[in-house]
């Protein structure tokens, strides 16, 4: 885990692609395919992104952040503070154990 300030956050290969999954659930249980075709890359990507084989490259991160409303925060921490509200109560309700909220 990285540390700031007195807040942890879950930053591994693993949790970052169950924020992913997590984020294709509350916008509606979208498929994979679909996702992946939205933030426009590759099925076979996003599968490794969501497996915790590879971490989003920033380009990637960004269009997910411009098209669904997260913030790079959110994906790459797991920090819920900056997000709209709507998005705050949806993910924070679902974060898996030992995911901090950032308040």
């Amino acid at each position: 885990m990285h540390h700031c300030g007195m807040t942890a956050y879950s930053t591994s290969l693993k949790e970052i692609g169950a924020r992913l999954v997590l984020l294709r659930h509350v916008l509606g249980k979208v498929s994979q395919a679909a996702f992946a075709a939205r933030i426009d890359v590759s099925p076979q990507a996003l599968s490794n992104y969501e497996k915790g084989f590879r971490r989003p490259d920033i380009d990637v991160a960004l269009r997910i952040c411009q098209r669904t409303g997260v913030t790079l925060d959110w994906i790459y921490q797991g920090n819920v503070a900056g997000l709209p509200l709507a998005l705050h109560g949806k993910l924070s309700d679902d974060l898996p154990r030992g995911e901090s909220s950032g308040a």
